[in-house]
């Protein structure tokens, strides 16, 4: 069944016409920059474009039961409600489980930004996913607001905190936002640094072959500070390429989540840690080096490691990236394309690249028991990777129904909800011994 039909269809926006298009995170970061890319100083209306970022506040009493049910149900009917009320050259996209992106692709004046918004506000308050929702949005115009996408994703960030008091719950953005929201956040930055102290969360990845848990994602997690307020993970890698403090940022993360990965070690628990990198670190000629510091530090094997990259960060500077990733895969290291198959990397280029997996955008995983064309796609990048001897790991695994029919159709490895929900350490050590064996009959 079409996912589409999957609730019962918002009142149609204002004109008719198609919806907007419902698109993966890298794809809608690249249209971002390629739009941003084309601002010139004399900005023609043609070229004008606006950025909102819907936060979703859950306020029900289901809230603490979504950390375990997996939240999909609930965001893909956001996502589609959304898109409902837009035109179809408008692009839509969830940027965690908690925040949708979206890019009006018209420059239009306040007074329709402000229906639109308002549209999304009725559409969303007859949510029928069991979610009671109390979203807030924040508005970015470019290039009032910023030209790069630096300054636009952050404009909209503050703006979207600041919507919370609000009424009704929409905010702007000013030029100057940006700035303000670093000298917040900036400072703790800074502090994580110095005290060399990084909060991480690890999600367990479970092998659908074998019957076993194999590897653990590190995913970063901002330190609450009592003088600033949340940062995303996105936001937060954001802030510390714009003020040079990635190289100092990544160091610490592989570090910690190497660090992590002994201990469980020691333990009992024989896992692989996964670590994300981010765009500019992928270019980074220094970065071979850094990764074999922290291998010889903690005495892991090269093996054990997986770097993370998405496909944008290697089509943006395809021969720098290219070259940093032959070196890591000469030390040992693994590699693999996050969030595959919303990117514009050619598929003709994966025999030049040395990966060991693809990982399928839960995009396509979330939707693929309810959608054909879904599941034709996971299908496909499941071939695809296995033609070329790599790994397939399906994200955003969320039901029983979606982790079966992963097997059956020969992929690797799982991840999301259905098999286990990001942990901090502590609660992972506890976890471990009690861990399940999944699509298997309990003993």
């Amino acid at each position: 069944m079409d996912q589409r039909t999957a609730s019962p269809r918002p009142t149609p926006r204002p004109g008719g016409g198609a919806a907007a298009r419902i698109i993966g995170r890298s794809a809608f970061e690249a249209e971002l920059g390629h739009r941003c890319a084309a601002l010139g100083n004399d900005t023609p209306d043609v070229l004008r474009f606006t950025l909102l970022l819907l936060r979703l506040r859950r306020s029900d009493r289901r809230t603490k039961l979504l950390a375990t049910e997996g939240a999909d149900p609930v965001l893909r009917e956001v996502l589609q409600r959304v898109a409902l009320e837009l035109h179809e050259e408008d692009r839509v996209t969830a940027s965690s489980r908690d925040e949708v992106v979206v890019l009006l692709a018209k420059g239009v004046g306040e007074g329709a930004i402000r229906l639109a918004c308002d549209r999304i506000f009725r559409a969303l308050g007859r949510m029928s996913a069991g979610a009671t929702l109390r979203p807030q949005i924040g508005v970015a115009m470019a290039p009032a607001s910023g030209r790069s996408v630096d300054q636009l994703l952050s404009a909209v960030d503050v703006a979207c905190d600041k919507a919370v008091t609000a009424h009704p719950r929409i905010v702007f953005a000013t030029s100057d936002m940006a700035d303000h929201d670093d000298e917040a956040h900036l400072p703790a930055l800074r502090r994580v640094l110095d005290s060399y102290k990084l909060t991480l969360a690890f999600q367990p990845q479970y092998d659908l072959r074998r019957g076993t848990w194999s590897a653990i994602e590190a995913l970063v997690r901002w330190p609450q500070a009592p003088d600033a307020g949340p940062l995303s993970p996105a936001r937060l890698i954001d802030l510390a390429e714009r003020h040079g403090l990635i190289d100092a940022l990544t160091r610490l993360i592989l570090d910690t989540a190497i660090g992590h990965a002994d201990a469980f070690e020691q333990l009992g628990a024989h896992l692989d840690i996964a670590v994300n990198l981010s765009q500019s670190m992928m270019i980074n000629p220094g970065l071979p080096e850094l990764v074999a510091q922290m291998l010889a530090r903690w005495s892991m094997h090269p093996r054990r490691l997986i770097l993370e990259v998405t496909e944008d960060s290697i089509v943006r500077d395809n021969a720098a990236a290219t070259g940093v990733m032959a070196r890591l895969h000469e030390s040992g290291v693994r590699l693999s394309i996050d969030d595959f198959g919303t990117g514009f990397s050619s598929f003709a280029r994966l025999r030049d690249m040395p990966l060991s997996e693809l990982k399928i955008d839960q995009l396509f995983v979330s939707n693929m028991t309810q959608r054909r064309e879904d599941l034709q796609i996971v299908r496909s990048v499941i071939d695809l990777a296995h033609n070329f001897d790599l790994r397939a790991v399906a994200e955003g695994v969320e039901d029983e129904a979606t982790f079966s029919m992963l097997r059956e159709m020969g992929c690797d490895a799982a991840q999301g909800y259905y098999a286990a929900p990001p942990m901090a350490a502590e609660d992972l050590i506890l976890w471990w011994p009690e861990r399940p064996r999944l699509g298997f009959k309990q003993t």
